[in-house]
This record gives structure tokens, sequence and C-alpha cells, in this order.
């Protein structure tokens, strides 16, 4: 059966996907901006030291007139 009747449901070739990334490789190249200081990234260990820090002083200096 030489001419099958849906000749487009057929694969041509059983290469991989093609090349390229779909745009996403120039997102990742552009500039993401300096890398914050520990205390600055919330998910840090130094940012919950630093706010530990800051509320025990406020503890301290507000308790007394």
């Amino acid at each position: 059966m030489a001419n099958k009747p849906r000749p487009g449901a057929v694969r041509k070739s059983k290469k991989g996907p093609t090349a390229g990334t779909g745009g996403h490789g120039r997102k990742a190249l552009e500039g993401k901006g300096p890398t914050p200081k520990a205390e600055d990234r919330p998910y840090h260990k130094a940012y919950r030291a630093k706010q530990l820090a800051e509320r025990s002083a406020a503890r301290r200096a507000g308790g007394k007139p």
C-alpha cells in the first residue's frame, strides 16, 4: 500500500525535537543585577539574625521610659 490515505499523520523521521530554546535562553542571558547582601535576602540565615537583633534592640530600648 504505497499511498496511504493520511500521509500527514506519518512521521517523516525519527530524529529528536528541533534545536533551539524557544526564546528561553535570551531571558537567561539578560542581566539580573547584583546579588544582594546576605542580610538583605529574606531566605538567608544572616537576614533572620539581623531581624532578631533589631527586634531585641527595639525591645530593650522601648522597655524603659
